[in-house]
């Protein structure tokens, strides 16, 4: 009999999806680098992020892809009552829920998991950030002082990536148990990024969803502002969240002056991401929050630097030569940053970064992080 810990996980989107970015690769990399010693069952939707169309997959039934096994719900089976019956039925260690403010991937099983007596874990994956709970506040809001006041989230365990997660879970559940324990990180592929650059010129990386807490507008804007002094092209990688944030963004892009060049390159399979972190000088994301970025440590894994804002773990770069996190109330220093860069030539370039990716490496305590998770998932009450 297996003696591994069976972790049933719920989350909105999982592989083969990608759209969604953060939230797959968090499970995903839970899984690829756990899997032979943790038993995952992962629930899910049945279609990739934004899409209207369901994968070519048999739908609401187990089946096993690499190291775990999955299912996939359609929209007639998400009701509170067949979530409760997978609960039954896989009878987990633990229940894992990759988010908040789902109905069938968080509330749903929540409620299910507690009535059963299993033991839980709740990732928020940043949905408690200021700047996330600033879209679409008030519905948000109104569920936090609902299952604040009944008391939803008393008795489990929340799951945080960084300290300042910590603290936004506690100004929302004070007293609540909060383990902190990084994402593991996505193994890149064969590759570091090549000193090529040319001077004056720059070739910036956004992979992220088009939306406002990404702050795609606010990166648009930088855009517009720089010296033409520089050549500029931007690439913006990452599915839409509504149509007219991004109209606003696709107007804003054609104003641009002929020196910035803006290409919206829509969602992109992650094997496929290689080949913009290895072409591109600087991965840029003035990002209103993340509770990990995912894309910004493969960039810098990748050998490639990083613009982003204060509002992620990822701090204190310019101190081990990995890039810049600014604060957001200072536009200049974006900019003068970008045109910074966008001034080097390849010497130059390769003396201010040539060291990113080793750099990067000693920040991720691998081992570490993984013996973590296994505690985390045999805690005790």
């Amino acid at each position: 009999m297996s003696t591994k810990p069976k972790v049933l996980v719920f989350s909105d989107w999982y592989l083969p999806g990608y759209k969604a970015g953060g939230p797959i690769s968090s499970v995903a990399n839970l899984v690829s680098n756990l899997g032979d010693e943790v038993d995952f069952r992962i629930v899910c939707s049945d279609r990739d992020y934004m899409d209207t169309a369901p994968y070519d997959l048999p739908l609401d039934q187990w089946q096993r892809r690499n190291l775990e096994e999955v299912i996939y719900l359609s929209p007639q089976n998400r009701e509170l009552a067949t979530i409760k019956a997978i609960i039954r039925e896989v009878n987990p260690d633990v229940v894992y829920i990759n988010g908040v403010f789902s109905k069938a991937f968080s509330i749903f099983p929540l409620r299910a998991s507690k009535a059963l007596g299993k033991k839980t874990v709740v990732a928020p994956r940043g949905m408690l950030a200021p700047g996330a709970l600033g879209i679409k506040p008030a519905k948000k809001k109104i569920f936090l002082f609902i299952a604040k006041l009944f008391g939803a989230y008393n008795r489990i365990v929340f799951h945080a990536t960084y300290k300042r997660e910590q603290d936004h879970i506690n100004r929302h559940f004070p007293n609540s148990r909060v383990e902190v324990i990084p994402n593991l990180p996505t193994s890149p592929d064969a590759g570091i990024r090549q000193n090529t650059k040319n001077k004056n010129e720059i070739e910036l990386l956004c992979i992220a969803r088009i939306a406002p807490e990404k702050n795609t507008l606010f990166a648009l804007d930088l855009l517009h502002q720089i010296s033409s002094d520089y050549t500029v092209w931007a690439k913006f990688v990452g599915p839409t969240y509504s149509e007219e944030y991004f109209e606003s963004c696709r107007k804003l892009a054609a104003q641009m002056p002929d020196h910035v060049v803006v290409k919206f390159e829509g969602s992109v399979k992650p094997d496929h991401l290689k080949d913009y972190f290895l072409s591109s000088d600087l991965f840029f994301l003035p990002t209103l929050g993340e509770n990990y970025g995912h894309a910004i440590i493969e960039s810098l894994l990748h050998g490639l630097p990083v613009l982003i804002s204060d509002q992620t773990p990822w701090l204190n770069l310019r101190r081990d030569e990995l890039g810049a996190d600014l604060p957001l109330g200072r536009e200049e220093d974006f900019l003068g940053e970008i045109q910074r860069i966008a001034a080097m030539d390849a010497e130059a370039y390769r003396h201010a970064f040539g060291n990113v990716a080793a750099n990067a490496s000693k920040r991720i305590d691998l081992e570490s992080t993984k013996s973590r998770y296994k505690k985390l998932f045999l805690w005790e009450e």
